[in-house]
Parts: structure tokens; C-alpha cells; sequence
């Protein structure tokens, strides 16, 4: 019995260790800059410390974004792994019919975010210390708890500020999960354009940050245990407000409307009770660049009827069109960028670019979800995943974490080791 443990250690726990497979480091960093665009990376090619980045570690063509391509929405399920219409926060404005009230950007009310437990919960349940510097519903209870450090946004806070500090939050052991956001790219898109020189300035800019935090963290000491992700929450595409805008009082009786609680690529609309068979007739087919759907039908692949802050009747415009109620209701703002449409048009993916101890070198590949990204983060941590949209497939392939085997399971390396705990507990009584 002892030469087959013998036998079984040597080829076991060898074959284990041949694959060059670190430790576990449970330090996650999670970055987010705003608005950056998938391709952002090829029309600028001066962004040395994203592509060293990628080549340390791995780059995705784009993430897979959720509907609507909004900041909150999309932000909130990269942190809870889940779809729009499961965790509630289908707008960075919305109505709920239950709560006869309207959601805006900076609520933090509880009731308004129960549906989903991010990731900073899911960690700190589990005993990881967590920190967020600005992350879309970081500031609110959830299930009772805050993360152990959190900020209150405030966007004119200095970009390095936020760095520095989250640099001093893993050098002096406070947080084993941190999450760091920044509202650029997508400020200067929003006002210039996705194809800029604005644009491209300000992505060498935030370039320059990253090289700056990775020189942070090294100085540190902390940057070899360090597993860093940076992503975003959606892309930006060309817009102008003069040519390419679409009016609904143009079709629909105001008399007819209760409210539109947001609008823009997307419009929720309520009508008034009984009138919503008139305002679905009224608009459905009236526009070429805009696809009218009662709630029921939208396409199951939107992932975003199931919910009752999703209006009756949604309307989606085409890329690069907008839809307000009247001239009125846009006011005086005059983008040339802008987001929330279909996720499926490439101008609104966002990029993945990812380095450290667990993640492998220079690796290349498509794309996953941004649902996936939570289990991934889980994975990492070595923690396990509240209820999720997600899965850590799509990620297995690039991650070096001990017991991952492909298809996302742990249980083939997991079982060989149990199998070895056995045979030593037998020897051993």
C-alpha cells in the first residue's frame, strides 16, 4: 500500500505541479474605465502599458455586453453576474409601477438593488476584506452590509487620488478585493465623439494612468500577487442630435403617454391605462432607424422583459440614432457620442485586458460575457458564486488557478487530491 501511495504522490501531485500552476493569490483588483471602446486599443496604437499589459497576461477582441448598454445597468452586472432583467437596474433612469417612483442616477436605497449580490458582498460573506472606489451600487446596503471600505462618487476626485489610494489598500493588507472606476473615456466620447482627436488623446491619457498604477503597485510590492482586470461597461458610437433624432410626438398623441422615464438608443414608455394598444399602433413601423416592441416581445436574447421596471412598450433606435419625446425634452445637450443600443452591434463592446498571477501570459482570445465576469472573479478569490447568469467557462481556458480544469470545473484535480487525503487518513488509522 505505501509504494502505490508512493506511486500515486510522484504521478499525482507531479502531474499537478509539472503544469506550472501558482498558488492561489485571492488579490483582485477590478478596474473600470468608462466608455472604453473595444477597438479604442487599434485606433490608437500609443497605448504601451495596456498592450504590455495584454502581452503579461491575456486580451479579449471585446466583452459581450448586456442590453441596455447603459452605465448602471451593464456595470451592475459585471458585479453580480447577472442579466439586466434579473437584477433589476434596467436604466441609469427607470420607474417602478410597485413603488410608484422613479430611479435616478445616485439612489442608493436598498429596495432599488435587491435583486442581485455583487461580488464585494459575495467576497465579504466570506470572509475577504473588500473595497470599492466608485463602482455603480457599491454605496448601498445590500442584504445589510457594506463593503469594508467604500467611497461615495465623487467624480472630481483626481485620477491618480483614486490610484494612490487603492495602491495603499493592498500594500498595507486592508482589502482582498478592490474595484477602481473612472468615468473617462466615455465623458470626452460622449462630448466628441468615438473617432475624435479627443478621443484619442484622452485614451493615451488613460493609458498613462494604468502605467502608472501598475508603477504604484510595484513600488509597493504587492503587483506580482496582484491579479488586475481591466475592463469596461460599453462601447460609444457616433451621434448628432440635428440629423439622426427621432421625435415621438411626431406619432403618438401626448395625451396617451403617463411617462418615459428614459430615453435616448432606448425609450421605456408607460402609456396610460388602457391606451397602450393606441401608442403601440401609433409608433410600430412609423420610423426606419426604430423597432417598437411590446414588453412581451422583446427578443429573448436581450434578456430584459422579464422585470416590471421594463416599460410596456420599448423602443430601440438604430445605431447611431436617438429617440426623445420632443425637441424640448432632449434640452440644450449635444453629443457626439453615444451608448445603450442593441449589445450586439460592435460599437458598443468594451475591452478586457487582464495580468497576474492567475490569469496566463500573453493569451489571446474572442470574448466572454459580462455575466461571466463575476464567477471569474469568485474563481479568483476562491470563493463560491451567489446564484448567477454566468458561467466560468468561458474564462477557464485563460486562468492558471490550481484545480481548474477545462470546462470551468474543479472537480477533476479536486477529486484526485481527496483521493490522496483518503489513502493517507487510511494509512494513517
Amino acid at each position: 500500500m505505501s509504494s502505490f501511495l508512493f506511486l500515486l504522490l510522484c504521478t499525482g501531485i507531479g502531474a499537478i505541479w509539472s503544469a506550472n500552476i501558482p498558488p492561489l493569490s485571492k488579490k483582485v483588483l477590478m478596474i473600470s474605465m468608462d466608455g472604453f471602446r473595444w477597438d479604442y486599443l487599434d485606433m490608437v496604437p500609443e497605448t504601451p502599458h495596456i498592450k504590455q499589459m495584454a502581452g503579461n497576461g491575456v486580451q479579449l477582441k471585446y466583452v459581450n455586453n448586456t442590453f441596455i448598454t447603459k452605465t448602471f445597468p451593464t456595470h451592475y452586472a459585471i458585479a453580480t453576474g447577472l442579466w439586466e432583467e434579473t437584477h433589476g437596474i434596467v436604466g441609469n433612469s427607470m420607474y417602478d409601477p410597485l413603488f410608484n417612483e422613479t430611479f435616478r442616477m445616485g439612489n442608493t436605497e436598498t429596495k432599488w438593488w435587491n435583486e442581485g449580490e455583487p461580488i464585494w458582498i459575495t467576497a465579504k460573506k466570506q470572509n475577504l476584506k473588500t473595497g470599492t472606489y466608485f463602482w455603480p451600487g457599491s454605496e448601498v446596503k445590500i442584504q445589510g452590509m457594506y463593503p469594508d471600505i467604500w467611497k461615495r462618487y465623487n467624480g472630481s476626485v483626481p485620477f491618480r487620488d483614486r490610484v494612490d489610494t487603492v495602491v495603499d489598500w493592498f500594500q498595507n493588507g486592508h482589502v482582498d478585493l478592490a474595484t477602481l472606476y473612472f468615468n473617462e473615456p466615455d465623458h470626452t466620447g460622449h462630448l466628441f465623439g468615438p473617432f475624435s482627436d479627443e478621443i484619442k488623446a484622452k485614451v493615451r491619457e488613460m493609458d498613462s494612468l494604468l502605467g502608472y498604477l501598475i508603477n504604484k503597485l510595484n513600488e509597493a510590492g504587492v503587483l506580482s500577487s496582484l491579479n488586475i482586470i481591466l475592463t469596461s461597461d460599453h462601447g460609444m458610437t457616433e451621434v448628432n442630435k440635428t440629423t439622426r433624432i427621432i421625435y415621438l410626438d411626431a406619432y403618438v398623441n401626448p395625451d396617451d403617454i403617463y411617462l418615459i422615464p428614459e430615453s435616448g438608443p432606448v425609450a421605456n414608455i408607460l402609456p396610460k391605462p388602457g391606451r397602450e394598444n393606441i401608442v403601440y399602433n401609433d409608433l410600430r413601423g412609423k420610423h426606419s432607424k426604430m423597432t417598437v416592441y411590446r414588453k412581451e416581445d422583446i427578443p429573448e436574447h436581450f434578456h430584459y422583459k422579464n422585470n416590471r421596471r421594463v416599460m410596456p412598450i420599448v423602443a430601440i433606435a438604430a445605431d447611431g440614432w436617438m429617440i426623445e419625446y420632443n425637441s424640448s425634452s432632449m434640452g440644450k445637450w449635444d453629443p457626439r457620442g453615444n451608448h445603450g443600443y442593441d449589445n450586439r452591434l460592435l460599437d458598443m463592446r468594451p475591452i478586457f485586458v487582464a495580468q497576474g498571477p492567475n490569469f496566463k501570459d500573453n493569451y489571446k482570445t474572442n470574448s466572454i460575457n459580462s455575466v461571466d465576469i463575476y464567477p471569474m472573479l469568485c474563481a479568483l478569490l476562491g470563493i463560491q458564486p451567489a446564484p448567477h447568469n454566468g458561467t466560468l467557462d468561458n474564462s477557464a481556458e485563460f486562468l492558471d488557478i490550481p484545480g481548474l480544469v477545462s470546462g470551468g470545473s474543479q472537480k477533476g484535480e479536486i477529486t484526485l487530491m481527496a483521493l490522496v487525503m483518503a489513502i493517507i487518513r487510511h494509512l494513517s488509522g
